[in-house]
């Protein structure tokens, strides 16, 4: 009887603990508490779930109500860490979270509420911005037989340096390079300027720092040169002809009769006027018989 109750016990303790082991699985994140937009926004953590558990690691954007803005899936492998990385360059300055959500393991979802209570499966990141700490100076579009050229001033530098590094077509990358930054005449700003050769036309991204970190990307559009068709001069050579040659190429003009306008004989005319008295004289003497 008592071997009875003692297994009844331990029967009724397992029912206890098997769904309290498989409940405590614990999922944990970390996250920066502020980041310069463009920096990628980093998100670290660990669990105990088993390898091939997955879950997605949601960004929001917080400002009014949350508004997903990107999503990365995780897989749990052997070591149980994992990382997700955010493209913050599109996202505005402002109030973010990540959170866990979608916890798939061996077929089952579990819920927050199902995890160990060590778990921390949401933060809060304030994304700032510092794009506005440069005002650029050259063309945003550039022609490529002109290189790329990247002048500006930086707000409040002085006499400073700025790090340079470009992206663009084709996997083309440029940098670190130093630039250094003199002080402007009328105020604190930091003017600087550098130009380089770039292969092809295209998008080009110019990213930049300094002591403090991530300023911001800003984009230059290199364009194609069309070569400009020229025509060449034609040169004419004139001379003066010589005598000789007026006589030998020069056609002579042979002179054209002109033709005789008809007149009047004044002999046909007296003969008519005889004709015509002779008749009226015959006539006349028939009509004095």
């Amino acid at each position: 009887m008592k071997q009875f109750r003692a297994g009844l016990i331990f029967s009724f303790l397992l029912l206890i603990l098997i769904p309290g082991i498989v409940l405590g699985y614990i999922i944990e994140i970390d996250a920066p508490k502020t980041i310069v937009k463009g920096t990628p926004l980093t998100v670290t953590g660990s669990t105990t779930f088993p390898e091939d558990t997955y879950f997605d690691i949601l960004l929001y954007y917080a400002k009014y109500t949350s508004q997903e803005v990107g999503r990365i899936r995780v897989i749990v492998d052997a070591t149980q860490l994992f990382r997700a990385d955010f493209d913050t360059r599109h996202l505005e300055k402002g109030q973010y979270k990540v959170e866990v959500h979608n916890i798939i393991s061996d077929n089952e979802l579990f819920v927050e509420q199902q995890l160990g209570s060590a778990s921390t499966t949401r933060r809060i990141i304030q994304i700032t911005d510092r794009s506005d700490e440069i005002q650029i100076t050259s063309p945003d579009t550039q022609p490529q037989d002109q290189a790329l050229t990247i002048s500006g001033r930086m707000r409040d530098m002085g006499d400073g340096v700025i790090t340079l590094r470009v992206f663009g077509p084709d996997h083309f990358t440029y940098g670190p390079e130093q630039m250094i930054t003199k002080k402007g005449y009328t105020d604190n700003s930091g003017e600087f300027s550098t130009s380089l050769p770039v292969p092809m036309p295209g998008t080009y991204q110019a990213s930049m720092s300094d002591k403090k970190g991530f300023i911001g990307e800003y984009e230059f559009v290199v364009t194609v040169v069309t070569p400009k068709e020229t025509i060449a001069p034609i040169r004419v050579i004139t001379t003066e002809p010589t005598p000789d040659q007026v006589n030998l190429t020069t056609p002579l003009k042979t002179p054209v009769p002109a033709t005789p306008t008809p007149t009047q004989s004044p002999i046909g005319i007296t003969s008519l006027i005889v004709s015509i008295l002779g008749t009226i004289m015959i006539f006349s003497g028939n009509i004095r018989r």
